[in-house]
């Protein structure tokens, strides 16, 4: 499996040890990568401080020349009651629940300019030294730094899931004027955003945006989106909504309480006229904002038209005055996402399968769920 140029790297997987331990060997090495918000401590740490059971997880670490080079967590489990076959997961727990955080931009830690050949270096020792998994799970990776092709074995099959990353280059805007709506908007999403902001205006005020600046108010921010999230979600829509779980809310707050300006949660709220129109969520690193949620006061403001769309705008010509180079929409082909973006990249949930009795056992039992396709 390996390519000539990756042999020499060296794989350990052992326990997890003293998390402050870990919170200094993680911190040198992202110091030495181009991470995403999700691979950094901020993430990590609290994820492993309250989402990843310590019993199923290990540490990956990947070494060049003796020199330290990735990192990564992987949790197994076992399903039907622990009788059934072990699957491995890199930073997800396989608790459906638990898992709604959705990593994207997930990897190993890695040095940069190493990315794809640590992954290839970790799926390697995996095959050839750990015998006893049927899945391996590799969720929300970008496509460019999945090496595919040095990552086929006969024994191994790679399925694979892929979804639009559709984002907004703020760099190239604000050289050429840093004029979002009218330069980058199609006609009929420009009529749309205008139309919505006018009958906010005429109804309630002139909209206003105010960024959270210490940690109190981010967390009184953060409860006015779950808030109207939630209510939106149950009660309109009828589903759970991205903050049913308590679980997931304590993460949250605990990572918003643990964030800087500049790295990690930032919380955005719209008023017109001294009316909470809604609030957006974003994670902030490297100067890339992630937009991770929205809670939008639909009752009240609702029927003046498009507001997800007005308040998307308004946050996008936010980050271009703050200075920050691009502005995700993250994984998924919604409609919104579309008609707000620049362009667009291309992230994967990729499975590798042993090839045996037990993986067409399992295909039989999961049906071939999810639209994954032979990678």
């Amino acid at each position: 499996m390996l390519s000539p140029a990756t042999r020499s790297f060296e794989v350990r997987l052992e326990p997890l040890p003293d998390l402050e331990l870990l919170r200094l060997r993680w911190e040198e090495l992202e110091s030495r990568s181009h991470c995403s918000v999700f691979l950094s401590w901020l993430w990590i740490g609290t994820w492993l401080k309250l989402i990843c059971p310590r019993r199923t997880a290990r540490l990956a670490s990947v070494y060049l020349n003796k020199r330290l080079v990735g990192l990564g967590i992987v949790t197994a489990r076992r399903r039907f009651f622990g009788l059934g076959p072990t699957h491995l997961r890199l930073h997800q727990v396989g608790d459906r629940a638990l898992d709604s955080l959705t990593i994207e931009f997930n990897g190993l830690l890695s040095e940069t300019g190493l990315e794809s050949d640590t992954l290839v270096a970790f799926v390697d020792h995996l095959h050839r030294h750990e015998r006893h998994w049927l899945t391996l799970f590799l969720p929300g990776i970008e496509v460019d730094r999945i090496p595919l092709d040095q990552m086929r074995a006969p024994d191994l099959r790679l399925r694979m899931f892929k979804r639009p990353t559709p984002y907004i280059d703020l760099t190239g805007l604000r050289e050429d004027h840093g004029l979002y709506l009218s330069s980058v908007l199609g006609r009929n999403t420009r009529a749309r955003v205008r139309r919505t902001a006018r009958r906010l205006g005429e109804r309630w005020g002139e909209l206003e945006v105010a960024v959270a600046a210490t940690v109190e108010e981010r967390l009184a921010f953060f409860d006015g989106l779950v808030a109207l999230h939630q209510a939106h979600w149950t009660a309109e829509a009828g589903e759970q909504g991205a903050f049913a779980d308590p679980r997931i809310v304590a993460f949250h707050r605990q990572l918003i309480s643990d964030s800087e300006p500049g790295h990690g949660a930032q919380l955005l709220r719209f008023q017109a006229g001294g009316h909470v129109v809604g609030y957006l969520y974003h994670l902030v690193s490297r100067g890339v904002v992630c937009f991770y949620q929205a809670g939008i006061d639909y009752p009240r403001i609702g029927d003046c038209g498009s507001p997800g769309l007005l308040l998307l705008t308004e946050a996008v010509q936010h980050a271009i005055q703050e200075g920050q180079s691009r502005y995700e929409l993250m994984a998924g082909d919604m409609d919104y996402k579309r008609v707000l973006a620049m362009a667009e990249g291309r992230m994967a949930w990729l499975s590798v399968d042993r090839v045996g009795l037990r993986t067409r056992v399992m295909d039989a039992l999961r049906g071939r769920k999810h639209g994954t396709v032979p990678a």
